[in-house]
Order: C-alpha cells, then sequence, then structure tokens
C-alpha cells in the first residue's frame, strides 16, 4: 500500500494505492481566523465597498496588510464574492415568497434544470425534513406568482408562504465570543 499527499487551495488530498487502483480522500483544512480576521470580515459584510484605509483605520492595520488579509481570506475560500442588495419593490416585483418543494419520483433533477433557468428564484436550498427545496421567489404579483406555481406543480407538489415583512436580512457573522465565568469556566456566549 502507498500513500502519499498533496495540497491544492488549502485542501489536503491524500493519494493511496491498493495493487493497481489509485483512489484520492479530499481533506479540507479550516483556516483558523484571529480577531483581527474577523473584524475585517464584520466590516466587510456591514460595507463591502469600503476603502482598504477605512477598513485599516477600524482594526488597526495598515492598507497595504489589510489587502494582504483580505487576499488570503479570497484565497482560503472564506470571502467567496461581493454583491450588492436590491430592493426588488422598487423594480417593479413586490410580491416575495418562500416555496417549500418536494419531487415527485423521477422529477427532481429535471426540476432543478426547469428553476435553475427562472429570474424569480433568488435562492434554492436542499433540505432534510417533509420538504427537499426551500426556494425564495420574487414576482411582481400574485397572477405571476399563480403562474409560476402552476408550472412547478409538474414536478411535484408545493407550499408556499407570502413574505409579508423582513424583520432581519442582512446580520453581520461574526465568531461567538467565549469569556471566562467565575473561576476560568470558559462559557460560550452569544455575541453583542
Amino acid at each position: 500500500m502507498e500513500i502519499s499527499y498533496f495540497y491544492f487551495r488549502n485542501i489536503c488530498f491524500f493519494k493511496y494505492s491498493l495493487s493497481k487502483t489509485r483512489h484520492f480522500i479530499k481533506f479540507t483544512f479550516f483556516m483558523e481566523l484571529d480577531k483581527t480576521s474577523w473584524s475585517i470580515l464584520a466590516c466587510l459584510q456591514e460595507n463591502a465597498r469600503a476603502s482598504l484605509a477605512d477598513i485599516g483605520r477600524e482594526v488597526g492595520m495598515s492598507a497595504p496588510a489589510v489587502a494582504e488579509r483580505i487576499a488570503k481570506l479570497e484565497e482560503a475560500g472564506i470571502i467567496q464574492g461581493y454583491r450588492i442588495e436590491v430592493d426588488y419593490e422598487k423594480t417593479g416585483y413586490a410580491l416575495k415568497a418562500l416555496i417549500a418543494f418536494s419531487a415527485h419520483s423521477g422529477k427532481f433533477q429535471p426540476f432543478l434544470n426547469f428553476i435553475d433557468k427562472l429570474d424569480e428564484v433568488l435562492e434554492c436550498h436542499r433540505v432534510t425534513g417533509n420538504h427537499c427545496i426551500y426556494l425564495k421567489v420574487v414576482t411582481e404579483n400574485s397572477g405571476r406568482l399563480q403562474e409560476l406555481l402552476a408550472r412547478m406543480m409538474e414536478y411535484g407538489d408545493t407550499t408556499t408562504s407570502i413574505i409579508l415583512s423582513s424583520p432581519i436580512t442582512h446580520r453581520i457573522f461574526t465568531k461567538h465570543k467565549t469569556r471566562t465565568k467565575g473561576k476560568g469556566h470558559a462559557v460560550k456566549t452569544r455575541p453583542v
């Protein structure tokens, strides 16, 4: 039995061979983030267009040091992109809904191919439970939503909830802080 390994973009691949067959096992190593990296991530989540100088002032680093840290976070795949938030009501798409979907036998992949082409689908999540997919969609009105649901029902069953309001739309994710309580016992707390 021969075992070797190599790294590619923070992923370790182990190669082992039994007789003449080669097998690859993928292990992903997580980048350990320090307080500064978490602070940079929080700044970018709050405003992805913030200048490197502004972020540097916030975290106590120079702009070139912040740029280098951000590049490392991007290379590690922690920062996967930069996006904008759209107010769909102002673009004429006033109706937002969540659709729970359960596929009929043999219709799952065709359904994924179908929704991939729909501009109204903002998000698609594969989930556990009674439904296999949750979709977040946006349409001009209830008539258009009804047309969309009728087309989806060719692939399976749907349960729809109209979104009335969204009290939390964009929460900045930070590492859960640990604090010491009493005689040095670490207690996990929610970020404040």
